[in-house]
């Protein structure tokens, strides 16, 4: 069977996925060719693929975490891992870390969370849910860039008492590594954050950072703040909430990062340059008469954000987006995101940015 885009003709791409597209201040980002990079599998029970992670691993593999089953929603979605070895060039094939599906307690695998802790592991967590009934959140760790995983203590978190994990691990001075997600049915509403004191094995209780009705939450640590791009689906927008002290009073700000006013807004993306500490760039996604991918840049002191292009754009009407991009050095960045069908086969794509 032939997967989506698998004959997309070139003369069909927009110019700024074949070479070059020019910044607001006129300096040329290259941006690579869209590809599939892992495939969606033949076997339909996990032939759907879906909101992708990337980290960089200590010695350079790159690991993606992501969903692997039958659709979108309620689709015995499970969470699986790919690494590569060669800059993105190639990756392995899912390699399936637990299975969810209509005969257990936790029926579909969704959102997840992915980074590196200070030991060098790769800790990934995952929400599990069956309906508004129940969800919980799983966690592993590895120590081998992604080739094996062990599971961690995700207690605290888990059994309805949060349930959606979202985005970054990410470590905060003083607090150990954080991660952040947002309360489901049948805890409530609202958007959260937790810390780990041992490298993501287990896990301290939520925190509440708004009790709002919004949803997939991006922070990081940066310039001695926490900052974080929120979704809410009304809003066409993302919004950006920022505590100075740690967590303890949080800044809203509505709207910070919005494009097309009528399209659908998903999966904020948001990260620091680890060569330039300060700058920050933001993905963000569109559904609507388009489908597209924008890049913003911004800095974590002022954070005025400025467009910088349009990185992607695919067909109408098929199940997109997720982008998540990691640093490969000198400049160069890796982004993977998912398009294909709702209900159906779904592939990981992925392409190359380098950035001025």
């Amino acid at each position: 069977m032939m997967r989506l885009f698998d004959s997309f003709p070139l003369f069909y791409l927009p110019a700024c996925l074949l070479g070059f597209a020019w910044t607001a201040s006129g300096t040329a980002a290259e941006i690579g060719k869209q590809r599939i990079v892992v495939p969606a599998p033949e076997n339909e029970r996990f032939a759907h693929l879906s909101w992708p992670k990337i980290v960089t691993a200590p010695d350079g593999t790159l690991v993606t975490a992501y969903i692997a089953g039958r659709k979108h929603v309620n689709g015995d979605g499970c969470p699986a891992v790919s690494v590569s070895t060669d800059n993105g060039k190639t990756f392995s094939k899912p390699k399936i870390l637990r299975k969810f599906d209509s005969t257990k307690r936790y029926q579909h695998g969704a959102n997840l969370a992915l980074g590196v802790a200070d030991d060098g592991a790769i800790v990934l967590m995952v929400m599990a849910f069956t309906n508004d009934e129940r969800n919980s959140i799983f966690g592993w760790r590895s120590v081998d860039s992604g080739t094996t995983w062990e599971t961690t203590d995700t207690s605290s978190l888990a059994d309805s008492k949060t349930g959606s994990v979202f985005g970054h691990v990410f470590p905060v001075p003083g607090k150990g590594l954080a991660v952040c997600g947002h309360f489901r049915k049948p805890r409530g509403s609202g958007i959260w954050i937790a810390y780990s004191q041992d490298h993501g094995k287990s896990w301290g209780d939520p925190q509440t950072i708004t009790d709002k009705a919004w949803f997939e939450p991006t922070f990081l640590y940066s310039q001695e703040r926490l900052i974080g791009l929120i979704r809410e689906n009304a809003a066409h927008a993302y919004h950006q909430y920022v505590s100075d002290d740690l967590g303890k009073n949080w800044t809203a700000k509505e709207k910070a990062l919005h494009g097309a006013p009528r399209a659908n807004h998903p999966a904020p993306f948001l990260v620091e340059d680890p060569a330039k500490p300060g700058q920050l760039y933001a993905l963000q996604s569109e559904r609507g008469e388009k489908n597209r991918i924008h890049l913003w840049k911004a800095t974590a002191s002022a954070l005025d954000w400025e467009h910088v292009s349009q990185i992607v754009e695919v067909p109408k009407d098929r199940d997109f987006s997720y982008p998540w991009m990691t640093p490969l050095g000198n400049g160069k960045w890796f982004l993977v995101y998912y398009s294909g069908e709702k209900d159906g086969p779904n592939s990981i794509w992925g392409l190359e940015l380098s950035l001025p």
